[in-house]
């Protein structure tokens, strides 16, 4: 009897490592995979540091890759063309702030909402009578954007502003670290995936994780990332410090706006989350609230993505940010909006008339 019990734990041991060994190699060749799908990295620093609240800001005439998408900025260091606009005075300007949603990342430049919000806009009019700045920066706050308006965007008087608000914007600021800032001026310095592998995380894990708690949310809608739509609900439905100094902030800005004869529009981004039992609708309730009884002009982007999968919605499978389908309906729903407020016929647009607000 103890000579089989050894034998049979012998057995169960070399059958434990194969089956390790097994799960080690597909393990591997999953990351190998993985890595093949998302392209190599850039390591040129796409931001530098700055001294002012926004803590940083992208560097002008940037030209790299990231995410396998070009981002390219301008001389303000944005990414987009040029705002000196050569028609001049004819054109109605429409600044659009916001974080990495509003800045496209993984998006293609042509395909992120304040480029098809330019278009959409222009094809209602049947003109080239609107110009749409982007000045989405990844990671900004609205504090952030706050103090955007206030030096940039408000001396550049365009006719109007939209600030693309994002659910977790009053998070606090954080300063770009060293690694965002890294090897300016040089060539792409890329590393082999091998070494990618050992110097980031393992991605097989995130795709792994990724298909679980897809399986897992059959079950319970609200697994997912439960602990952080927990901290967001409390926030807003707690009295957050954070929701109450970023209201104050919204409504600070709206005021500079009206100062200035320019208008403002609040548009309330939904997270790439499921859709179909959206944790944070009162969220955006709260948020919605708070505009109309400040007299803030809001849009609520969420109605537009109802029965849409959330899936088919991300820029990867390691990355929820919204993709270029997703931008689109951000950027049809703040125009479905603007037409409303901005009331331009085809006859101003041809004659580089200035609309007039609401």
């Amino acid at each position: 009897m103890g000579r089989f019990s050894s034998y049979a734990v012998r057995v169960i041991l070399i059958n434990l490592a194969v089956t390790a060994c097994l799960i080690l190699t597909l393990g591997i060749a999953g990351e190998l995979y993985l890595r093949w799908y998302v392209p190599s990295a850039d390591y040129r620093g796409l931001y530098e540091k700055k001294s002012d609240p926004t803590l940083y800001g992208m560097k002008p005439h940037a030209d790299m890759i990231r995410q396998g998408v070009g981002i390219r900025t301008n001389s303000d260091g944005f990414r987009d063309r040029e705002f000196k606009d050569p028609v001049g005075e004819s054109r109605f300007s429409i600044a659009v702030l916001g974080d990495s949603y509003i800045f496209g990342q993984g998006v293609p430049q042509d395909k992120i909402c304040p480029a098809l919000l330019e278009k959409k806009l222009n094809e209602s009019v049947k003109s080239d009578f609107f110009r749409v700045w982007n000045l989405g920066v990844s990671g900004y706050n609205t504090e952030q954007e706050a103090f955007l308006l206030e030096s940039f965007v408000l001396p550049r008087a365009p006719d109007w502003v939209v600030l693309g608000y994002n659910i977790n914007d009053y998070e606090p600021s954080t300063p770009a670290s060293d690694d965002m800032c890294t090897n300016d001026g040089a060539a792409p310095r890329r590393t082999s995936r091998l070494q990618e592998i050992f110097d980031g995380q393992l991605l097989v894990t995130e795709f792994i994780k990724h298909r679980i708690g897809r399986l897992i949310r059959i079950f319970d809608p609200r697994w997912f990332a439960s602990s952080y739509v927990d901290d967001i609900l409390r926030e807003y439905h707690g009295g957050g410090a954070g929701w109450k100094k970023v209201s104050g902030i919204l409504s600070k800005m709206n005021e500079e706006c009206k100062i200035k004869g320019i208008g403002f529009t609040v548009a309330v981004l939904p997270a790439m989350f499921d859709l179909s039992h959206y944790s944070f609708k009162s969220v955006h309730e709260a948020v919605l609230s708070y505009c109309y009884s400040n007299e803030i002009d809001c849009v609520d982007v969420l109605p537009y993505f109802r029965s849409k999968n959330p899936d088919e919605m991300h820029v990867s499978l390691l990355d929820a940010h919204p993709n270029a389908l997703a931008q689109k309906i951000f950027a049809e729903a703040i125009a479905n909006h603007l037409l409303t407020k901005i009331p331009v016929s085809n006859d101003m647009a041809e004659e580089g008339k200035k609309a007039v607000f609401k």
